[in-house]
Order: C-alpha cells, then structure tokens, then sequence
C-alpha cells in the first residue's frame, strides 16, 4: 500500500515535530506524514540551556528547573557566572515533544508509528519504504541524528537523576563542568542540576574519540557523590547519549537534512536546542515562499573556529581543561552565555581568543586551511 503526500518528516525529535507543528499551522494547505516509531512522551531527556524571559514562558509547562547562576571548577578555580539577561533552564524533553506531537495530530498531521527502512528518488519523487507501507512524497526533511563515526570526536555521557539523603546544601546553582574527576580517558566533567533539596541530576561527560562502558560513566558519578558528601536514595531515571562533534555532510541531493544532520548542532559545544528553533522557524518562512531548501543557522567563521577549537582540543590533552577554564574567565556570565547562544559579537569573540594559547591554535588554524 503506498500514499502520496506533499510532505513527508522521518523522524520526530524536536527538529521534526517542530516543522511538522509549523506547516500544520502556517495558512498553506499541504499534506505532511510525520514518521516515527517511538511516541513523544517516551523520549525521556534533559535538554539544558540558556534561556531569556520569553523562551522561558514560551516553554514554561515542560521546565523542570531554572538557575539563576552556574559555575565552573578545576583543581584551582570556582568560576561562577550570573547573567541578568539569561538563566538556566533544564525541558523535560518528553513533557515539550509530547505538547508538539499532540498539536500535529490535532491539526490532523498523519503520524506513521513505523520505522524508515530506506528512501530512494524515482520521477523526482522521494519513495519512503517503512515496515508496512510505502510514502510517496514530494518533499522529504530527515531530522534522524547523524550516524557517530569511529575515530571522531564525540561528546558521550550517561546521567542520573536520583533522590539524596542528606540533601544538596546549595540548590541554587547548577555544576556546569567539575573537572576536578579522571581525565585519562579524554577530556572528562562532572556536570550536576540540583532540583531542590533532595533530587538531583548528575552527568558524566567525555569529549573524545571512544566511547566508555556505562559502568565507568556510573563509578565516576558515585565518586563524585562520595566526594561531595552526598549519598544516593533512590534511582529516579538514566540517560545515555552520544553526540558527534564532527562537521557533517547535509547536502544531500533530494533528500533535507534538519536537526543536528542539518547542521544545527555546535560542533564545540553540542549545544543543539536553540540552533534547532532558529532552524525550523527560517525553514517554514522557506517553505511558505515555496524555498524548500534548509537554511544554514551556523556562520562558516564560527564552524571554523569550532573546528580549530576542536582539534586543538584533541590534539593537545594536556591543554584541554585549562581551555574552558581560561574561556569562562575571560567573559562575564552575560557573555558566557550569548556565546554558548551564538549570539556573541566582536568583543566577546576577541576576550575569548586573547585567552587562547596561540601556537597551537595557530598550528591547527594552518592544518584546516591547508585541507
């Protein structure tokens, strides 16, 4: 059985349901089919950014914290950041996808709970195979994440949310990066967002080329726990994931990328969410002017300059933690986070890069020009 569509959206992450939601709404008639095998409310995450007054009343009903200051740690330094303009805010992922996905099916977008098997092009038509049906379609957006490479670099974590006892003392700020934990296996933080007083979340986070067994990830977590006096309760969920910090190839004729495999991830940080917004909002002002192409929401001068980043990063171990210490002491927190936004102008930009060591920066710039 196969159906014909206008437009067809292969996967329903926050990129999909996002477009998905935007069209089903815009005042142009269009048949979409939404296809993802996992509901929304499934989808278990902590989606951590920052955000201004109206992003967060914008998404206010699926927030599950808000922090006023986040701080920075090693073995010599405490930098904590405040922003007037910013705060720090954790979306219950499932609660935001699980409002998108009722939305689409209210303005009756076909949801195919099957999973994409292959897409092939055939009369300028895009042919979708899935488990029990064929889609036909004129336009396909694949917003499925890019596929990890070997021997890249990748930010891989594994967290868990847990109930205390004895409680946090201070709930107030969020652990943005404790380095003060193992770095033999890639650059490795401890980052923490503590609810209230007795429930906390608590990530392992690696950035490097091979990944760990969940087992590391978890000792690393209770150590820290240990180091802090804090003692687990109860398991309240996990998380796991793995995100490619490798410049990707979302060119790919007849078939769009959105999402992170459209070049919505920050290659330095993995910063996605917002990247995303912006992604979708330009896309469906596309799409209404009959522009089906996706736009580009990173700048080449800032993908370079997370390029060079990166490969500094992993070129030179011995550096890396002092990179993201010297950063963050070398910005406000107004500018901290209009850089992690990439929101940040010249002057944040030239702070940043008069912290820097300039051979190696300087060696990895020439190496990337020279490719």
């Amino acid at each position: 059985m196969s159906k014909n569509y206008d437009i067809a959206i292969i996967g329903g992450g926050n990129a999909g349901l996002s477009l998905a939601k935007s069209l089903a709404q815009s005042d142009i008639a269009r048949k979409i089919i939404l296809i993802e095998p996992i509901p929304a409310i499934a989808k278990q995450a902590n989606w951590c950014s920052w955000h201004d007054d109206e992003s967060l009343k914008k998404n206010s009903n699926s927030i599950k914290g808000v922090w006023d200051t986040w701080n920075i740690i090693d073995q010599d330094n405490v930098i904590e950041h405040r922003s007037h303009n910013y705060k720090y805010a954790c979306i219950d992922a499932a609660k935001y996808l699980g409002e998108l996905e009722n939305c689409i099916i209210d303005q009756n977008v076909e949801v195919l709970r099957e999973n994409t098997q292959s897409i092939s092009i055939k009369n300028n038509k895009k042919v979708i195979i899935c488990e029990s049906r064929t889609i036909i379609a004129t336009h396909v957006y694949d917003s499925r994440p890019p596929e990890i490479k070997e021997n890249s670099l990748k930010q891989h974590f594994y967290g868990i949310e847990i109930e205390l006892k004895p409680g946090v003392k201070n709930h107030e700020t969020v652990t943005l990066m404790d380095f003060r934990v193992d770095q033999k296996s890639g650059l490795h933080f401890i980052y923490a967002l503590p609810f209230d007083e007795s429930r906390i979340f608590v990530e392992s986070t690696v950035i490097s080329e091979n990944l760990n067994q969940k087992s590391w990830y978890k000792g690393m977590i209770l150590k820290w726990l240990e180091n802090q006096n804090l003692t687990c309760k109860t398991i309240i969920s996990e998380e796991s994931g793995v995100i490619s910090q490798a410049l990707q190839d979302n060119h790919h004729t007849g078939i769009h990328q959105i999402g992170s495999n459209g070049g919505a991830t920050r290659l330095s940080s993995g910063y996605a969410f917002h990247n995303i917004s912006k992604q979708i909002k330009l896309l469906s002002e596309n799409i209404k002017a009959n522009n089906y192409n996706v736009p580009d929401v990173m700048s080449n001068y800032l993908i370079n300059m997370d390029l060079i980043f990166n490969r500094v990063l992993i070129n030179n171990p011995s550096l890396s933690v002092d990179l993201f210490i010297k950063m963050a002491k070398s910005l406000s927190g107004e500018q901290f986070s209009e850089f992690m936004l990439n929101k940040a102008n010249f002057n944040i930009w030239c702070k940043v890069i008069m912290r820097m060591p300039k051979t190696p920066f300087l060696k990895e710039s020439i190496k990337i020009f020279l490719d």
